[in-house]
């Protein structure tokens, strides 16, 4: 048979109708874990049946302010997410009005993040899993063909590296950021269901990786490495790029403000290469102040001050 339609992404629609336009790179994964017997002092197996399944969907997405104004490092327990295929076409792709489309829809599943980057000057990404739960009715994973994608595509927003304080003090020349949120799961089912039935972040830690060309590790964070003080902690922030300009500005509040009170400060390394400067990189392990605190709070709604 000759390969005559090909298929592209298309946008994944969250709860509260909360698109995300911008996706470069994602991955559909039915999670199938087989397990094969054969009888006995037979050398091929003569049995075959799925053991369990744990359909997930990992994406990873420039809409940073999309993603956080729904998902927590708490995780976001979700009905109703829809990713979108798209036909191509030879100019290009089907219009999106065709019903020449296709679509996954979950009706249950838990939603969280795994890693967030912010380069200096580049595009930040944030990656993000929807893993499939059954809700007792409707499998994971609905299928529907001959289907119009939902609206139009926007450009979405970008966003880099902003400034970092620690402790009130701001660090020069951040040249990249990463979060690691650090979240482990728990899936469980019974009675031999092939799909998980409960879903759920079973905990969280936390840590942010930071490296720049201030000279800071040996001087102030140390070998054993420095507390954050519970007032002030560490504060960094997403820079937010204006389109078709340049950047917005620190006064106006549409970039986005990590906040993490607590936690220990620990000095990673210092690398250099011949007459290049040098960097140094700290990494943070936040934990919370209080068992009704987040150790890592965001807003995606701030100024940059």
């Amino acid at each position: 048979m000759s390969l005559d339609t090909i298929w592209k992404l298309d946008k994944i629609v969250l709860p509260s109708s909360t698109a995300i336009d911008v996706i470069t790179n994602a991955t559909i994964d039915a999670g199938v874990q087989n397990f094969t017997e054969r009888p006995a002092g037979h050398v091929s197996p003569m049995f075959s049946a799925n053991q369990q399944q744990r359909p997930m969907v990992e994406f990873s997405t420039p809409q940073l302010d999309q993603v956080l104004s729904l998902v927590t490092l708490a995780g976001l327990s979700a009905s109703t997410i829809t990713c979108y295929l798209k036909a191509g076409s030879v100019v290009g792709n089907t219009a999106r009005a065709s019903s020449a489309h296709k679509k996954l829809d979950i009706a249950s599943s838990c939603v969280y993040w795994t890693s967030l980057r912010l380069p200096h000057n580049g595009m930040g990404e944030i990656t993000t899993r929807i893993q499939a739960a059954y809700d007792g009715t409707n499998d994971p994973f609905v299928y529907t063909g001959s289907v119009a994608l939902n609206g139009n595509l926007s450009a979405g927003n970008f966003f880099g590296a902003g400034p970092v304080l620690i402790n009130g003090t701001a660090l020069g020349g951040v040249q990249s950021i990463t979060v690691d949120s650090g979240i482990n799961m728990i899936q469980a089912g019974g009675e031999s269901e092939e799909f998980d039935t409960f879903i759920g972040i079973q905990d969280s830690a936390p840590v942010v990786t930071i490296q720049f060309l201030k000279e800071y590790n040996w001087s102030s964070v140390g070998l054993r490495g420095t507390t954050l003080n519970g007032t002030t902690g560490l504060v960094f922030y997403a820079r937010k790029y204006s389109n078709k300009a340049s950047r917005v500005s620190n006064a106006t509040a549409e970039h986005i403000k990590f906040t993490g009170l607590n936690g220990v400060v620990n000095p990673v390394n210092t690398t250099g290469q011949r007459s290049s400067p040098v960097s140094d990189t700290i990494r943070v392990h936040l934990v919370s102040g209080s068992d009704s605190v987040l150790p890592l709070t965001l807003n995606t709604a701030s100024a940059i001050s």
